[in-house]
């Protein structure tokens, strides 16, 4: 059987499509090839690898390639994922536009609204939480995309709590 292929690709760092990616992987990956990339590659800060290894899932600390390298190299894709939160970031309607200019002939994009941890502000306490909700938001668009797809599951996923109460 031929597998999905869903590339996730964010601003910065790659973050948020890294997790994305983590996560497609972890529930799918017999019926899934998931692939994550950014616009600004560079290394993941301990923030987002903390909260993923509250449930079990190592985040690394160098982030996904380029999104205009993995174009280059000519890799299809069913699905392109964006992660850019529209609300907060002046970089989101470039950043969109780019994507589509890249793939929107080759693969159906797919708009998720998520905030970048390089948004969250206060104590550290108040940024963890505020990176358990992105993690637990990306969790749950991931789970609606394999579920609208056709995916099925991966049965014996191992189940972790998260900060909402989603099962991992």
């Amino acid at each position: 059987m031929k597998k999905i292929r869903i590339l996730f690709v964010c601003t910065y760092h790659g973050g948020r499509s890294k997790i994305a990616e983590l996560f497609a992987h972890h529930h799918a990956s017999d019926q899934v090839e998931a692939q994550s990339a950014c616009f600004d590659p560079g290394t993941l800060g301990e923030l987002p690898r903390g909260i993923m290894a509250e449930v079990g899932i190592e985040l690394p600390a160098e982030g996904p390639a380029s999104v205009f390298d993995l174009y280059k190299s000519g890799a299809p894709f069913d699905y392109v994922v964006t992660l850019c939160n529209q609300a907060t970031t002046e970089q989101c309607p470039i950043f969109m536009t780019n994507v589509d200019v890249l793939y929107a002939k080759a693969a159906q994009v797919i708009p998720w609204s998520i905030s970048d941890f390089q948004s969250l502000e206060g104590t550290p306490e108040l940024r963890k939480k505020g990176a358990r909700l992105i993690r637990d938001k990306i969790h749950f668009e991931v789970l609606a995309l394999i579920k609208n797809i056709g995916v099925m599951r991966k049965s014996g996923c191992t189940t972790a709590a998260t900060s909402v109460g989603t099962t991992i």
